[in-house]
C-alpha cells in the first residue's frame, strides 16, 4: 500500500494549483453526449468554487443548463519539483449565476483575473451581456470531491494514482486573498 502524504501537504499543493492554474477543463454531458471544454476561472472559497463566463449557446453551457453534474481537471507543468508537474481532478455541480449575485461575482472575476485596472477595463464586458436574453452567463462550479495526482507514488513506482483531499481543508483561505463573501480581497 502506498503511504499517503500528510493532509497539510495535500492542501498546500491543492491551494497552489487552484490559485495558479487559471484554466480548468470541464467535462459535461448533454443530449449530444459528453463534452470537454477549457475555461478561464477564478476561485472562491468556503466552499471551494470556480467562477467563469461563457456564451449561453456554447455546448458546455447548454449541458450545464440540462444537467448540473460536471467533473474536471486542472494541471500545471514546469514546476520546481521532482516531477515538474502537478494536477487535480474533481466532481462538482455547476449553474449560471443568478441576477442577485451577478454584479458582485462579475466584479470579483474581473478584479481577480485582471489586477491591472487598465487591462481590466479593456477586457470587462457590459453586465447587460450577462442578463436576460444576453449572449453570456457567469457560471459557478461548486466542488464536491477533489483528488490530486499521487506524485510521490509516481516517482516511487510509476503507477498513475490519485489521492483524495478532504474538502473542508480546502475551504478556508488567508483573508488577504479570499473572495467576495464579505472578506477582504
Amino acid at each position: 500500500m502506498t503511504p499517503t502524504p500528510p493532509v497539510t501537504r495535500l492542501v498546500e499543493r491543492s491551494e497552489f494549483l487552484v490559485e495558479n492554474a487559471r484554466f480548468v477543463t470541464l467535462a459535461t454531458e448533454g443530449a449530444d453526449g459528453p463534452w470537454a471544454s477549457t475555461v478561464n476561472y477564478v476561485p472562491l472559497r468556503d466552499p471551494l468554487r470556480l467562477l467563469w463566463y461563457s456564451l449561453r449557446q456554447a455546448r458546455h453551457s447548454r449541458n450545464i443548463e440540462a444537467r448540473a453534474a460536471v467533473s474536471g481537471s486542472l494541471f500545471l507543468t514546469g514546476l520546481d519539483s521532482p516531477l515538474t508537474l502537478d494536477g487535480a481532478q474533481f466532481t462538482a455541480t455547476a449553474q449560471a449565476v443568478g441576477p442577485g449575485e451577478l454584479e458582485e461575482l462579475s466584479r470579483w472575476y474581473y478584479e481577480r483575473n485582471f489586477p491591472d485596472e487598465a487591462v481590466r477595463a479593456r477586457w470587462r464586458l457590459p453586465l447587460e451581456e450577462f442578463r436576460g436574453d444576453g449572449p453570456r452567463r457567469f457560471y459557478l462550479l461548486t466542488v464536491r470531491e477533489w483528488w490530486l495526482l499521487d506524485t510521490d507514488g509516481w516517482l516511487r513506482d510509476m503507477n498513475d494514482r490519485r489521492i483524495g483531499v478532504p474538502l473542508p481543508a480546502l475551504a478556508h483561505r488567508p483573508a488577504a486573498r479570499s473572495g467576495p463573501e464579505g472578506r477582504p480581497a
